[in-house]
């Protein structure tokens, strides 16, 4: 296992829901997408990341504007892209402007001691999401052949409820293999995911699992319906420990 001394901490921040549409200004739940990403583009700089985690709903409508004007708010981090695609975004569209992400099965990306693993758990046509028999294989073995490592795992779909019927009902399907292989695999200590548009923290083995809030907009926690969160636009920063420890919190604008 890596030991306490070895490196400096992995700095992420992770970015989700930014919900971008074709046409810059058209509304998204009483608000404008495009603004409320740019509002936290200086806090991102601010905590000088070591990469950038994308997990999904990078556009609403899965338009190459949308991904052009992403990238163009992103690129000037000079920052590693690691994108997911979510249930607004078609894999092969984000694929077109964001090289690394799962493109052919888990992508694995080894920051520090840890590995970043992102999978693809978007359905063609549903809101809901799964992970593929050939997915959960490929990510067995990417586990088996890191043994010393530890791992963040990202994902777009909540593996766990969060307690807020409205999202919940779209969670990932099947959840019961992922949450068996984090059980069985103490080294991962972090799960991440995005489409819920809160935050939220709960514990799975040695496993802390997280969801990130939206750039866009945001909802109040347990919540029938989507209640506007008037914090407004908010990102995740994690710090991941040599000594398998995972610090976090939020940015807001």
């Amino acid at each position: 296992m890596p030991t306490a001394a070895t490196t400096a901490p992995v700095r992420l921040v992770q970015i989700s829901d930014c919900h971008l549409p074709a046409r810059p200004g058209t509304p998204y739940r009483g608000g404008n997408a495009d603004d409320g990403l740019l509002s936290l583009v200086s806090k991102v700089a601010g905590r000088t990341p070591d990469a950038l985690l994308l997990t999904g709903d990078l556009s609403e409508d899965s338009s190459a504007e949308a991904y052009r004007r992403l990238r163009a708010a992103l690129d000037p981090l000079e920052l590693p892209l690691l994108a997911l695609p979510g249930n607004h975004d078609r894999p092969s569209d984000v694929e077109a402007y964001f090289a690394n992400g799962p493109w052919n099965g888990p992508l694995a990306q080894a920051l520090g001691g840890w590995r970043i693993v992102m999978l693809d758990s978007t359905l063609e046509g549903r809101v809901e999401g799964r992970l593929t028999d050939d997915t959960m294989v490929n990510l067995e073995a990417e586990l088996a052949r890191n043994e010393n490592s530890w791992v963040l795992l990202a994902l777009h779909h909540q593996p766990v409820p969060v307690g807020s019927r409205w999202i919940d009902r779209y969670r990932l399907l099947d959840p019961e293999p992922l949450l068996d292989l984090i059980e069985d695999h103490p080294r991962v200590r972090c799960v991440v995911w995005g489409h819920v548009h809160q935050a939220f923290e709960s514990r799975h083995g040695q496993a802390r699992l997280l969801a990130c809030p939206s750039t866009a907009a945001n909802s109040l926690p347990g919540q029938e319906r989507f209640t506007p969160d008037p914090a407004g636009p908010a990102c995740r920063w994690l710090e991941l420990h040599s000594d398998g420890s995972v610090r976090t919190g939020l940015l807001r604008a």
